[in-house]
């Protein structure tokens, strides 16, 4: 790899440690990244960019930008490394008490940063500060917002309850691009080269620490790989060609979530039990069997039927409860 603007990091090593570093793993990003450069490098004292071989035009405006703005350091990899390990270069390099990912086509709204970053200012046990989401479509338009709806159990001062949050309602992972403290984070890194390892990641960091959250903030998130298929997404996490098989379900992220369920519980007696239990629930009903032996699959089959079954009956029941106590007489 070559390291353009080396002078900003030597003329500014103290900056580098403190304050926020933001970094940024670039993949054929012309079309946005000097808009989101420039959303980012105002809010935090680094920026790291990190282009992964781009056969676009990314490079050379990495480098036009490392040029421009005092406090970029633009990276280009001699190979494709893949998006996890280009993930994993840009916060190992960060040397400020604080790390936020960015991806190469978002955007961050004027105080974004510094709001997060007086969240975990005022309280020492968290590990995430983190906003909402909104999504964009390649043309600006809003597709949905994401109101992070569980996050006051993400910041329980039991770690039990925030990984069950987690393991139970944890859809939109774009909370992975709030400003962690960022020792819990290298920490709490895994090489997941599989689909759903910021699943395991955060899981991991909630067992560390809370996440605390503030909805009156989001940044701007553009899906420009909304529809692709499994093979495609875990050929930019590995960076190696994939074919279609098994491995393209969430078995891993389950296995190694459930791992970090039996390791909370171990202490918990019967209660770590039924904890379990719920958890397995959870992972089964939302993504599918994982046991390793052919018949836990097929248990988990039926109790994944049966669940979904009572789910349903149990919404049917409020519904009917809340037409009781709300009656239609249009």
């Amino acid at each position: 790899m070559t390291l353009t603007a080396v002078s900003n990091v030597s003329q500014n090593l103290e900056t580098w440690q403190r304050g926020v570093t933001i970094g940024i793993p670039v993949y054929n990003e012309e079309s946005f990244i000097e808009a989101t450069v420039r959303s980012a490098a105002p809010q935090c004292e680094v920026v790291i960019l990190s282009d992964n071989c781009s056969t676009d035009r990314s490079a050379e405006i990495c480098q036009a930008l490392a040029e421009e703005c005092p406090n970029v350091v633009f990276v280009q990899q001699a190979s494709n490394i893949g998006a996890l390990n280009n993930f994993k270069f840009v916060l190992d390099e960060a040397k400020t008490p604080y790390f936020m990912w960015l991806g190469g086509h978002d955007l961050q709204p004027s105080g974004y940063v510094r709001r997060l970053r007086e969240l975990l200012n005022k309280d020492t046990s968290s590990v995430l500060a983190y906003g909402a989401a909104k999504h964009v479509d390649l043309y600006g338009k809003e597709t949905s917002y994401y109101d992070y709806f569980f996050s006051d159990l993400l910041a329980n001062e039991q770690p039990t309850i925030r990984l069950y949050a987690i393991v139970k309602y944890l859809y939109d992972c774009s909370l992975i691009y709030g400003l962690f403290r960022t020792a819990a984070l290298k920490s709490a890194w895994v090489d997941a080269n599989y689909l759903g390892g910021d699943h395991v990641l955060l899981s991991k960091a909630a067992i560390a620490g809370k996440f605390l959250y503030e909805p009156t903030i989001f940044f701007v998130r553009l899906d420009p790989h909304l529809h692709d298929t499994s093979a495609l997404q875990l050929e930019r996490i590995t960076g190696v060609n994939q074919q279609e098989r098994q491995q393209f379900f969430r078995r891993e992220m389950q296995k190694s979530q459930f791992a970090l369920v039996v390791q909370i519980s171990k202490q918990m007696g019967l209660h770590g039990f039924f904890y379990r239990l719920n958890s397995r629930f959870w992972l089964v009903n939302r993504f599918g069997p994982f046991g390793e032996i052919w018949w836990k699959r097929v248990l988990e089959k039926v109790l994944r039927k049966t669940g979904r079954i009572a789910i349903k009956c149990r919404k049917m029941i409020h519904y009917l409860n809340d037409r009781r106590t709300f009656p239609d007489y249009g």
